[in-house]
């Protein structure tokens, strides 16, 4: 078959399978190229919506009155769009001004956003532009287009915004992070304005409010506000064309719908006047990475006297106390936190963390299991690799070191040097290749292929012949560079029937010294 025959057919082939791919939006009752079918939709709603919150600060809990007011705009939004999905509305403990969907209707908008808006409609705008995401499946079809282009799902590996959570929101492999993360294309966006505003001004809201929030939008971006260019303007990038877009949308629809600037006012209160907190809280941070430490805690102790209940703040002084290496100092502060959300990972994180210290394994334990449950990190599988691995449990341990080695940060670092230390001696062609074959002088080289992350060294082998004659063992100088491969030449004269004949065996390795 010649290069051209091949190419057609594949043209053709392709062509067909982009025909059965298309399907209609729900929203527009377009044709649009469709790969993923409704069950993705909820499979990934379902099992990333938890983890996605968990990762970005986990849900606001001080005055939860806020997150059951955003459920009651954003039902009352979501009816309008006449399509039944399983919606969900939550409130982000974070200061980074966002909102974003996940398939199947699994909506969430931050701390740092609701703050910001003026009145209910424009919170209705917000949570409508994303329910057009949601009900016009955006989230599948951008995930269609890079299948049909690459031929596989292509996993991103995101750090989510940490408000609190150190370096433990790490989340790879996830299509979720990969979809709320990258810009949606220009039709996609005006789509979800357009009809964002019919659901809007159906649901009785004045759509006037979604042209003021696209202006404010656009004048905060030109002014170049940077949490808000790290946050909304990310993924939904402003633009004077959307502002006209929805100026003349406005124009069509009917007038004298509800702003709700009373109302939003009210539910907003507590947050507002929590706001200075929050600022103070996130200044502590950058003092904290600054090295200042004491003007850190300084600024944490000032937000407990603003807003009392935030469990995060309470959460910061006992890392303060980990920082010195004084858990039994750490530990009324973590207990203090999780009284009050008992429902973020990395609370359970660090004090499982602070019990291991203290040798308190049971409860360690405990605190561990209860945060994967909420959001798997390396950490909390280290954690319980090393109380395995201190009850002489080897097997369950290396099971944690192998869930926690693959990520890149000190935990999943540790991990992976504890998981080669136990397995490496046992197991060692599970870390090793081993191949053969004959050099360019005629004799017999071996290769060893180390795919680890780690130097590994005190490697021996034997050269054993298919008919079941052992040779003995052999010990290999010097040691293979982590990651890379390394050519012995035995020296042994040898033909090619005889290296068709041998079996190289990987008898021993261990981590070399770096």
């Amino acid at each position: 078959m010649t290069k051209r025959i091949w190419f057609t057919r594949a043209l053709i082939l392709l062509a067909a399978l982009f025909a059965t791919a298309c399907a209609k939006n729900p929203v527009t009752g377009q044709n649009q190229l469709m790969l993923m079918g409704e069950d993705w939709d909820r499979q990934i709603g379902q099992s990333q919506y938890l983890p996605l919150r968990q990762m970005q600060g986990g849900d606001y809990v001080v005055d939860k009155g806020v997150e059951t007011y955003v459920r009651q705009v954003g039902n009352r939004v979501a009816k309008a769009s006449g399509r039944n999905l399983p919606y969900e509305f939550n409130v982000i403990n974070s200061s980074v001004p966002n909102a974003w969907a996940l398939p199947s209707g699994k909506i969430s908008i931050n701390r740092g956003l609701l703050t910001e808006l003026n009145n209910e409609a424009e919170l209705a705008a917000v949570l409508g532009h994303e329910v057009v995401h949601a009900a016009a499946r955006h989230g599948a079809a951008q995930q269609s287009k890079g299948v049909g282009l690459q031929g596989a799902v292509v996993l991103a590996t995101v750090v989510g915004q940490r408000e609190g959570v150190g370096d433990l929101a790490r989340m790879g492999s996830m299509i979720g992070a990969q979809l709320i993360s990258s810009r949606y294309g220009r039709s996609a966006e005006l789509e979800s304005d357009l009809y964002g505003m019919q659901y809007m001004s159906a649901a009785g809201y004045d759509p006037q409010g979604a042209v003021q929030l696209q202006q404010t939008f656009v004048r905060l971006s030109e002014g170049r506000k940077t949490d808000f260019i790290s946050g909304m303007f990310a993924s939904h990038p402003p633009s004077q064309q959307r502002v006209q877009a929805n100026i003349a949308t406005a124009a069509k629809l009917p007038k004298g719908g509800q702003l709700g600037e009373e109302r939003y006012k009210r539910a907003m209160a507590r947050m507002r006047k929590a706001a200075p907190a929050y600022k103070k809280y996130d200044d502590a941070k950058k003092s904290m990475k600054a090295g200042n430490k004491q003007q850190a805690r300084t600024l944490v102790q000032q937000a407990i006297r603003i807003e009392p209940n935030e469990a995060l703040f309470h959460a910061a002084l006992g890392d303060f106390e980990m920082d010195k290496n004084n858990p039994r100092g750490a530990k009324r502060y973590y207990d203090r936190a999780i009284s009050l959300n008992n429902q973020l990972f990395y609370l359970y994180v660090q004090r499982g963390n602070m019990y291991e210290k203290l040798r308190n394994y049971k409860s360690a334990k405990a605190d561990y299991d209860r945060s994967l449950k909420l959001l798997p990190t390396a950490e909390a599988n280290l954690g319980l690799g090393k109380i395995e691995q201190a009850s002489n449990r080897v097997e369950q341990a290396k099971k944690y070191y192998a869930a926690a080695a693959g990520a890149k940060s000190p935990a999943g670092e540790e991990a992976t040097d504890r998981l080669l230390a136990l397995d490496l001696g046992a197991n060692p062609q599970k870390y090793v290749q081993v191949r053969h074959g004959i050099t360019k002088q005629g004799t017999l080289g071996i290769e060893l292929i180390n795919k680890t992350s780690r130097p590994i060294g005190g490697i021996q082998i034997a050269i054993q012949s298919r008919r079941g004659e052992t040779g003995r063992a052999q010990n290999i100088n010097g040691s293979v560079a982590a990651g890379k491969s390394r050519i012995v030449d035995t020296g042994r004269r040898i033909s090619e029937a005889q290296a068709k004949d041998l079996v190289i065996k990987l008898m021993r390795a261990k981590v070399a010294p770096n």
